[in-house]
């Protein structure tokens, strides 16, 4: 299993400005020294655009990573 951290530069998600893989999700949290929670993982709809509109984190099962990473 991997992770996939996204961050966006704007609420439209067109200017992606980081990418990195992980993984495990306590990395991410660790490596974002836990402004990002275990709550924030799964993407919702949010009513408001804060900061947790600015990041994804994309899940990558073995099989996918075995196809698209090796």
């Amino acid at each position: 299993m991997m992770f996939i951290l996204m961050v966006f530069n704007d609420y439209d998600e067109q200017e992606l400005i980081y990418i990195g893989f992980f993984n495990l999700i306590k990395d991410i949290l660790e490596y974002t020294n836990h402004i990002i929670k275990y709550s924030d993982v799964s993407h919702k709809q949010r009513c408001y655009k804060t900061y947790k509109s600015l990041f994804k984190i994309l899940k990558i099962s073995n099989e996918e990573q075995k196809i698209y990473f090796s």
